[in-house]
């Protein structure tokens, strides 16, 4: 009985051996690879995520890998390793004045081979904030109000409506200069009449002929290629009040182009809020989520078809982080 069990142990010894030993030569025979879970990176000026972390990408290699980078501001916390590694970028500070990118080659065995494009813009998030992408509290209109008698139909509407179109020559130059594009012109009728104003300290739209009006506004200022920022649009809005009270106005706040949503939970790319009953300015405060160089906002009317009248102001507009 004790050489039976003598036996049977260095069988078993044996055979463990042997599949001990074929697994390894399948494990040494294994065809090699590479994955790379990102493409391409972001960072800000001070080498991390605006977050402040380590920008990270995974690397799963069998026979192991390799990281090499073209650029002496670039490398890895890891540049060798085997299996499934993550893998930080390690990168310095930005003072050159400009946006810049490099790669990171990462290589394995069997000629494998992938590439991690790392950008890096020029944003500080240990600066001041908010940043403003964009402003404009229309003072500009103030001298060429003073020298043609413009009046201020909101803030003192007994003194009557004396107002000037945009395309007019005492306007035309400063309104090409503060950036705002007609976005009934642009977005609906290439051909059809203006009928932006400006009044003495703002903008008046004077839409009596059955079609909406409003403005897009500029590409958005303090935002680097590459980057997305939430921020905060706020204007002042009035409806025209004539002699059977306020016009119906309601006013769509819209991303027309680019990127960014109107809410934080949903991809939304319009709000509409209505404000025929006020009878003052009223300061309106909307969130903008993801946005980014690309953006393009407009505010407009969106008065149902065949209504004449939709007359409304337009002041303090700003989009802030």
């Amino acid at each position: 009985m004790r050489h039976y069990a003598y036996f049977l142990a260095t069988c078993l010894a044996l055979i463990t051996l042997v599949c001990s030993c074929a697994m390894e030569d399948k494990a040494d025979e294994a065809t090699p690879r590479l994955r790379v879970s990102q493409k391409s990176l972001s960072v800000v000026k001070t080498g991390k995520l605006k977050e402040g972390t380590s920008a990270t990408f995974q690397v799963a290699a069998n026979k192991g890998y390799r990281i090499s980078s073209d650029a002496e501001w670039l490398s890895v916390d890891k540049p060798e390793g085997v299996g499934l590694v993550d893998v930080a970028v390690v990168c310095q500070e930005n003072n050159s004045g400009v946006e810049r990118s490099a790669s990171l080659y990462v290589t394995a065995d069997g000629g494998l081979k992938d590439t991690v494009l790392v950008s890096q813009n020029l944003f500080d998030p240990d600066a001041a904030l908010p940043r403003t992408f964009y402003s404009d509290d229309f003072s500009w209109t103030e001298p060429i109000a003073a020298a043609n008698n413009l009046k201020d139909p909101v803030g003192d509407p007994d003194n009557g409506y004396t107002r000037m179109e945009v395309t007019n020559p005492a306007v035309a130059d400063a309104w090409a200069a503060c950036g705002l594009i007609d976005w009934y012109k642009t977005a609906v009728n290439p051909n059809g009449d203006n009928k932006i104003n400006i009044q003495n300290g703002y903008l008046c739209f004077n839409s009596n002929k059955s079609f909406n009006t409003g403005v897009i506004l500029p590409v958005l200022t303090d935002i680097s290629d590459n980057e997305s920022a939430n921020a905060t649009l706020t204007f002042d809005a009035a409806p025209n009040i004539g002699k059977n009270g306020a016009d119906n106005v309601p006013l769509v706040v819209e991303i027309i182009a680019g990127s960014g949503s109107l809410s934080d939970t949903a991809d939304q790319q319009s709000v509409t809020v209505d404000i025929t009953k006020e009878t003052k300015w009223k300061t309106l405060s909307f969130g903008l989520y993801g946005i980014d160089a690309t953006t393009r906002i407009a505010i407009h009317t969106a008065a149902p078809s065949g209504q004449k009248y939709c007359r409304w102001y337009l002041d303090n507009i700003s989009v802030k982080e």
